[in-house]
């Protein structure tokens, strides 16, 4: 680079100079400096943030939600089940004898990424693709999560006994490949092009694809492994048995290992029973105050909370951090997505009009408050990492104080199984969510869409937002609480729980009937 010489002999940059030098440091800044454009958690908080931290937003509403007080009659209704909706579980057992490898066309192998339930996911349909062409399955092989670093097997999150046992009778499955297919390694297929690896599936493929293309190599080499795997299996034009057969796996035949249930079931029964609850008498004064918590005693709430960072960016909404959350943000689109974010060409109004903005822990909380939940809720944050750490959830914890997490009701004692190991922290936050009154997802996902469908499956209370409603109630920066909450009761009515079919390219995951539900 040429510098230009000053009339006191000293040599500086020109102007189209130094701009290249400030956007080569902008580039840079982050390799140097990672820790200040990381993932925020919950004990580790960006300095980004942290410099600005986030302030109530709305605050017309919030005030009025912290004073709020339900009747008896609103929190009576708002705990109770869900009434019989004339659906019931319905998995036909298999009518054939235990299978063994001996009748089989070979040995099917599948290598699974994405988290704990996209790799669920695709559990159910390796078990269901073996079914389709007569195959032997391995036990499934988990990636390693390139986001999280997980390293978990199927066996450390799943009772792997139990999983072949429940299916013994529907497909063949072996722990490990005998020892003439050793060869057959993830190792193997990526160190170069293999005859006996599929690596062409089409997302959603039929099962006439399976047959007509992984059936010969079964047949010539008697093992074929396909990767990638996830979501390669059609929801449609499928038998019968095929499809209750993926629901018999994902809602019976994963159950997960002993130390992930025992330690979810401690969470449970704190959460029913928290130990420090004042048992005394009340006073007259308090009655109705007391009514009320009884409406709730031993019951709970869990809230998923999908707030990381990944999903702010690429949201390109505005969350009240000041410009330099903004400049944080765009700096992870950039590095992250090339820029190439479609939804940054739209104002924050116009997203949130839309409907397109993660809901933040603020306005979660609200909508908690609006539904009648209150500061005697207990609520138990199922969450891995929360984009602006404490100072984000601190209008959530005004909102309610007796909320808890994994850290609050388990010693690290307890917790040392699981802590450091995302797959199976998510997998307690599910075993917790399957035993709450209610579930309620901040926002869609993977999680949300799974455990959607499970309580579903099992009838129980889940609370879906509507995100184009809370859009544009959260944008009438003039709207009264009363106006704001009857909205918001009026908008979730039928959002509670109530069975939806399953349309057309909709997951059989997230929408069990009619697939896997009999009418009653």
């Amino acid at each position: 680079m040429k510098l230009h010489k000053d009339y006191y002999g000293y040599y500086y940059p020109n102007q189209s100079q130094r701009a290249a030098l400030a956007g080569l440091l902008v580039v840079l800044f982050p390799a140097f400096f990672p820790n200040l454009f990381g993932p925020l958690g919950r004990a580790s908080p960006s300095i980004f943030s942290e410099w600005n931290a986030p302030k109530a937003r709305h605050l017309h509403l919030l005030n009025p939600a912290l004073l709020l007080q339900s009747s008896v009659e609103q929190q009576s209704k708002l705990w109770s089940p869900l009434p019989n909706q004339g659906w019931k579980r319905c998995l036909e057992e298999s009518k054939s004898l235990s299978l063994t490898p001996k009748g089989s066309t070979g040995y099917i192998q599948v290598f699974l990424d994405g988290g704990l339930n996209q790799q669920k996911m695709g559990i159910c349909d390796a078990v269901a693709v073996a079914k389709i062409l007569n195959a032997t399955l391995v036990v499934p092989h988990l990636e390693v999560n390139p986001v999280w670093q997980d390293s978990s097997s199927f066996e450390e999150i799943f009772d792997l006994d139990h999983f072949i046992e429940v299916l013994r009778d529907e497909v063949s499955i072996v722990k490990d490949l005998p020892s003439e297919f050793s060869w057959s390694t993830r190792d193997y297929y990526a160190t170069g092009i293999r005859i006996t690896r599929i690596k062409t599936a089409p997302v959603h493929a039929s099962s006439d694809w399976y047959l007509e293309n992984v059936l010969p190599i079964l047949q010539r080499y008697g093992v074929a492994a396909i990767s990638p795997f996830s979501h390669r299996l059609t929801f449609e034009n499928l038998p019968k048995n095929i499809q209750r057969l993926r629901c018999k796996v994902n809602f019976q035949a994963l159950a997960f290992v002993p130390h992930i249930r025992e330690l979810g079931e401690t969470l449970v029964n704190r959460l029913c029973y928290p130990p420090n609850r004042n048992q005394g008498a009340a006073s007259d004064s308090q009655d109705g105050t007391n009514q009320i918590e009884k409406q709730g005693a031993g019951k709970f709430v869990v809230l998923h909370l999908r707030f990381d960072k990944d999903m702010a960016a690429h949201s390109a909404c505005d969350f009240g951090g000041g410009k330099a959350e903004k400049l944080a943000l765009a700096k992870y689109r950039q590095v992250i997505w090339q820029g190439r974010v479609l939804k940054s060409q739209f104002t924050d109004e116009e997203l949130r009009n839309q409907g397109r903005c993660p809901l933040t822990p603020e306005e979660i909380g609200l909508l908690l408050a609006a539904l009648g939940f209150n500061n005697s809720t207990r609520l138990y944050l199922a969450s891995h990492m929360v984009y602006g750490g404490e100072a984000r959830i601190s209008t959530l914890r005004r909102l309610f104080p007796l909320m808890e997490d994994k850290k609050s009701l388990a010693s690290a004692e307890e917790r040392a199984k699981v802590e450091g190991k995302a797959s199976l922290l998510a997998a307690v936050d599910y075993y917790v969510s399957m035993q709450s009154d209610i579930f309620i997802s901040a926002s869609p996902g993977n999680m949300h869409n799974a455990l959607v469908g499970h309580r579903a499956y099992m009838n129980l209370k889940t609370i879906r937002p509507s995100m184009s409603l809370l859009g544009k109630l959260f944008v009438n920066k003039s709207m009264e609480w009363s106006e704001f909450q009857h909205a918001v009761l009026d908008g979730h009515k039928s959002r509670q729980g109530q069975i939806r079919l399953r349309k057309e390219k909709q997951s059989i995951y997230t929408y069990p009937a009619p697939d896997c539900m009999c009418q009653a």
